[in-house]
């Protein structure tokens, strides 16, 4: 690692409200109210992802993107007008619940996965991976479908959710800072007490929280197939897909971020890290110790990615 890499875009966690994550909880809330005033199975029948006519909306895409390219009288109307009907469909499959169940486990696990997520790649990043997420998983869908019937209708937020969980594990799981140890290495009792951290409350144990989703997403698939045998809420190979979506996606964001596509999220915890241990008023060389110590790096490597990056990584 030298310092001639520098990074081509500002980049730093920062202690900032989830924007992009309360924006996806309210979406899901407000599109189950539009779906219960409709009668909700029925709605979603209406309105999210019928293979069958899905299907034959993606193979007119394909026709019409052909015909745009020859310079075909029309077509590039007509296929802006279905591209738009596509990603609306996308968009409320993506957001819609059956009832109260569901929609409250979509809520509490849009709000788990993504607060932390949006904490450490900023709100703008997040609601752009959000965005690409809306609309990747969903062709896999279709290549996935035809073994199970073509009346089958998609619905929910898991390959949104896989994505987010994807991109969580760019990141290596993050330290407490044992600020007792600074106290007593300083022999000061009066040393500064760390601020209070707005991430802690948006940070969850990765390994933990993907069982628990994969037990909520199991009882749904189970409960679906006795009450509502043509709905269907997951899907092996989107869900892959959307999991290698949110993972690629976000590391190339740390890499354009830090230049380094190998330990540019272990940089990025690093100086987060070194800050936070500043703000106990422990000074250069011991937040360096500090860092060193609760990362396991060596203190060169730490204070290396500090000198060049200090005053450059910030959301942006």
């Amino acid at each position: 690692m030298t310092n001639s890499i520098k990074p081509k875009i500002q980049f730093e966690p920062q202690q900032i409200l989830p924007l992009g994550s309360y924006m996806l909880v309210f979406t899901c809330a407000f599109m189950f109210w539009q779906s219960a005033t409709g009668g909700n199975d029925s709605w979603i029948m209406r309105n999210c992802f019928v293979v069958k006519d899905m299907s034959e909306l993606f193979h007119g895409l394909q026709a019409l993107l052909t015909a745009t390219f020859s310079g075909r009288a029309g077509a590039s109307e007509l296929f802006l007008s279905n591209l738009g009907k596509f990603m609306g469909v996308a968009f409320n499959s993506t957001f819609a619940s059956l009832d109260r169940v569901q929609v409250f486990g979509n809520v509490y696990f849009l709000y788990v996965f993504g607060a932390g997520l949006e904490q450490r790649i900023g709100n703008g990043r997040f609601i752009l991976l959000v965005l690409l997420s809306l609309f990747i998983p969903w062709p896999f869908v279709l290549f996935e479908s035809g073994k199970l019937g073509l009346n089958a209708c998609y619905f929910g937020p898991f390959f949104l959710l896989c994505t987010l969980l994807g991109a969580t594990f760019v990141f290596p799981p993050e330290r407490k800072i044992n600020t007792e140890w600074f106290k007593s290495s300083r022999g000061n009792i009066f040393a500064t007490e760390p601020r209070a951290d707005m991430t802690a409350k948006y940070q969850f144990k990765p390994t933990f929280f993907m069982g628990l989703f994969i037990c909520y997403e199991g009882f749904m698939v189970w409960l679906l197939s006795h009450s509502h045998p043509e709905l269907k809420v997951v899907g092996i190979i989107p869900g892959v897909a959307a999991l290698l979506t949110g993972y690629i996606i976000v590391s190339v964001l740390v890499w354009s971020a830090t230049g380094s596509l190998k330990d540019g999220p272990l940089r990025l915890m690093a100086v987060k890290m070194y800050n936070d241990i500043l703000k106990l008023d422990v000074g250069h060389d011991m937040a360096i110790k500090g860092t060193s110590m609760a990362l396991g790096l060596p203190p060169e490597r730490v204070r290396e990615w500090i000198s060049a990056q200090r005053g450059k990584m910030s959301i942006s």
